[in-house]
């Protein structure tokens, strides 16, 4: 009785040596598991963009079919912008005493940093008119290739085309003042539609060319 006794504990501490090795190797796996995880995964878009002052959305949203008229007198269908490019929006307008005429040089700065990154040749940067009363074709390819001449200025049917696309993008407008002296109040927004033409980034303002640049980049190259 004695002897059968003393026989069967080596072989349990054999057993519970072999669980708790085991238990180490499973423990050890799951943590150099997630080391690797951490290491390879990449950084989360939605945070990463918000820590410039931009919001993603994971869900692409439509943008609406109207016609526009760019600066070199072309006609522009937001329904075949599934060209492969992204797009950089920005609605302001030529007569704009101080918030448009800091954005497109921002933008221009932003573009040049992003020519060095390799990114700018599918990139297109908009400025759609707010004005077009004022701001006929002529007028924006006077205006528009000043700050930089891969830019484009668009125009149209301020009902049609330019208030639905402009609501769409999560930018406001309207005239203040009367007569030919007067000023239009705008959303400080900027709109990007991602390469098979949907809405996918608001970036809020303040604005600088860093957070342009920074922007992009996280969303060209996720």
């Amino acid at each position: 009785m004695t002897s059968s006794n003393s026989g069967g504990a080596p072989q349990q501490r054999r057993n519970v040596l072999l669980t708790a090795g085991v238990l180490f190797a499973v423990v050890i796996a799951i943590f150099v598991g997630a080391i690797v995880r951490t290491i390879t995964a990449k950084p989360d878009l939605t945070a990463a963009l918000e820590a410039q002052n931009a919001l993603y959305f994971e869900d692409p949203r439509p943008v609406p079919a109207v016609e526009l008229t760019d600066h070199n007198g072309n006609l522009v269908n937001t329904a075949q912008l599934d060209d492969g490019h992204w797009r950089l929006i920005n609605f302001g307008y030529t007569f704009c005493p101080d918030i448009c005429p800091t954005n497109m040089a921002d933008l221009a700065n932003a573009y040049r940093g992003l020519t060095e990154d390799g990114l700018s040749d599918r990139l297109d940067v908009w400025m759609i008119t707010v004005d077009p009363a004022r701001d006929s074709v002529e007028q924006l390819a006077q205006y528009v290739p000043f700050f930089h001449p891969d830019f484009t200025g668009l125009t149209g049917d301020e009902n049609n085309a330019i208030q639905p696309l402009a609501r769409q993008l999560n930018t406001v407008f309207y005239p203040e003042g009367e007569g030919d002296v007067y000023t239009v109040a705008h959303s400080d927004n900027l709109a990007v539609l991602n390469p098979q033409g949907d809405y996918v980034a608001l970036i809020r303002p303040p604005h600088s060319p860093d957070q342009y640049r920074q922007a992009m980049r996280l969303l060209m190259q996720n």
